[in-house]
């Protein structure tokens, strides 16, 4: 059986001082180490998730503004393409234009050279015939003169 005589007493009166005395020396100090480690994985873990979530806002916003270049530098694009259409047909009616009036001369002055042509061929022609005429029968005989057109 159990006997609770003096020894009792003091075995337990020191464990009791030995208890504190490793409280004050081993387990506060552990248990704030752990509580400060605890509170810095915590606050590390923080400023972890603060971090990603500006990461990711800053992603979002470079998306956004890598979109909007595209559309703007579409946009630039599609409308320089169609001014330098507009420029190209405005060049192409000017030299259709300027065609059309260097061919209306060139017609203008075939069509004088050609009226030259006949004036000096049907005096010509009056001669030959007279010629041919003149040999053909036998004598000389004067062509009358045909107006042509």
């Amino acid at each position: 059986m159990l006997e609770f005589n003096a020894t009792f007493f003091v075995a337990m009166f020191s464990f009791i001082i030995f208890m504190v005395i490793m409280n004050a020396i081993l387990y506060k100090p552990l248990a704030r180490i752990q509580k400060e480690r605890a509170e810095l994985i915590l606050n590390e873990n923080e400023a972890a998730k603060i971090t990603s979530e500006k990461t990711e806002e800053l992603k979002k916003q470079q998306s956004l503004s890598i979109e909007k270049s595209k559309t703007i530098a579409k946009e630039n694009f599609n409308k320089k393409v169609s001014e330098y259409k507009l420029r190209k047909e405005t060049i192409l009616e000017t030299a259709k234009d300027i065609a059309k009036k260097d061919m209306a001369i060139a017609n203008a002055k075939l069509e004088g050279d050609e009226r030259e042509a006949r004036i000096i061929l049907s005096s010509q022609i009056n001669d030959l015939a007279s010629a041919v005429a003149s040999k053909v029968l036998g004598y000389k005989t004067e062509v009358k003169e045909t107006v042509e057109s």
